[in-house]
């Protein structure tokens, strides 16, 4: 007995007609699944395409609807068959196009199994305001679900079928398809392209995480560590701040952005992710550290080197047992500050203010009439 083993490679035999039209012709060896799903979709309407092609009936705006669906379909190949740099954008685009005008033009039999599962897609992925627009308050009036009744030729009553549709009503049906197709592709891939844009930081921030990591070992000594805060300039500076923007890249591979857009101009999600969030998680990792080396909100001392009186005690006193615990605790302050650096920032900067204004007014001397002289009264000068 031999053991069929699944490949994503072709045999060395020739291919098939069918499999020189997309996808295999640049490309030897490595197809992996994605690009059999692919290469399947574009196939699979190029087949319905044929079916709608062979009717005796077509029109001329039934036919240039064909014509364009070949075109589409044409091009689609070509998104797939690049050797290099997919454009997955403008293939599904593309694909999304053909499945819509296929609509207006296959013939009813082939139509009310479509509709059924476009409407049952729609139910199940549209939950938003656009779902009481297609579907009705009770979602059984909307123009959705009564487009389907009439292709599918249901009566609500029980009675007798309805007749079968004119071609002005057929047309209608078939727009309202279309129109609810297009609204459950635009949520699928909403869905799918926000997925994507996540995953790619996440791999992007671990790469960048790898460069911190390589970076603070380097500037990490163990004189550093015993003596700190003895050499806090500049190699301290730089290691709180790289914990802090660490903090910032781990936020960015552990949480899921909900994009407002999708596609278009999506470098600005990577130059925020991955640059911005960085500087500001190293950004509040500094802060927090001034702050705790001015003492006015936190203080992390040793033992030994934390006395009973203050003058100006903090709010947060971490008392630890030697330097390196105080170096590794202000670290993982650091980390955390960067973590989140968006709420973080501006919580601290709301306390320094009021806590530097609390001391102005303490400064201040305090006003009273015996401490002050009265204003004196001007005397007109003599004419």
């Amino acid at each position: 007995m031999c053991l069929m083993a699944a490949t994503d490679t072709l045999p060395d035999s020739a291919l098939p007609e069918l499999l020189k039209r997309v996808g295999f012709r640049r490309r030897r060896w490595g197809f992996g699944s994605a690009t059999q799903l692919l290469w399947n979709r574009v196939e699979s309407n190029a087949s319905l395409l044929e079916l709608c092609r062979i009717r005796q009936d077509l029109t001329a705006e039934e036919t240039a609807i064909l014509r364009q669906c070949q075109e589409k379909l044409e091009a689609a190949r070509w998104c797939l068959d690049k050797p290099t740099g997919r454009w997955s954008f403008s293939f599904w685009e593309l694909i999304h196009e053909v499945d819509g005008l296929l609509l207006l033009v296959m013939p009813a039999s082939m139509l009310v199994p479509r509709a059924l599962e476009i409407q049952q897609q729609f139910e199940r992925r549209v939950t938003d305001s656009r779902a009481h627009l297609w579907l009705g308050a009770d979602r059984a009036s909307g123009p959705l679900p009564r487009s389907v009744r009439q292709l599918t030729r249901v009566d609500e009553s029980g009675g007798v079928a309805p007749p079968p549709l004119d071609a002005e009503e057929s047309r209608y049906c078939r727009s309202v398809l279309r129109g609810a197709l297009d609204t459950v592709n635009q949520q699928v891939d909403k869905t799918f392209w926000q997925l994507s844009i996540n995953v790619t930081l996440q791999v992007f921030s671990t790469l960048l995480l790898l460069a911190v990591f390589v970076i603070s070992f380097v500037l990490l000594t163990r004189e550093l560590i015993q003596t700190w805060p003895g050499e806090l300039i500049p190699r301290g500076l730089l290691l709180v701040g790289f914990a802090g923007a660490s903090g910032a890249i781990i936020s960015n591979m552990l949480s899921k952005e909900r994009f407002v857009v999708a596609t278009g101009a999506t470098g600005r999600f990577f130059a925020y992710h991955l640059m911005v969030k960085p500087v500001i998680g190293a950004f509040a990792a500094l802060m927090l550290l001034f702050l705790e080396q001015s003492r006015m909100l936190l203080s992390v001392d040793t033992r030994t080197g934390s006395t009973g009186v203050d003058p100006s005690p903090a709010l947060f006193h971490i008392v630890v047992s030697d330097n390196q615990a105080v170096f590794f605790t202000l670290m993982a302050l650091a980390v955390v500050a960067g973590w989140s650096a968006d709420k973080l920032l501006s919580s601290i900067m709301d306390k320094v203010l009021g806590r530097l204004l609390g001391q102005s007014e303490k400064v201040l001397p305090p006003s009273s009439s015996a401490s002050t002289p009265p204003p004196r009264t001007p005397v007109p000068a003599p004419r």
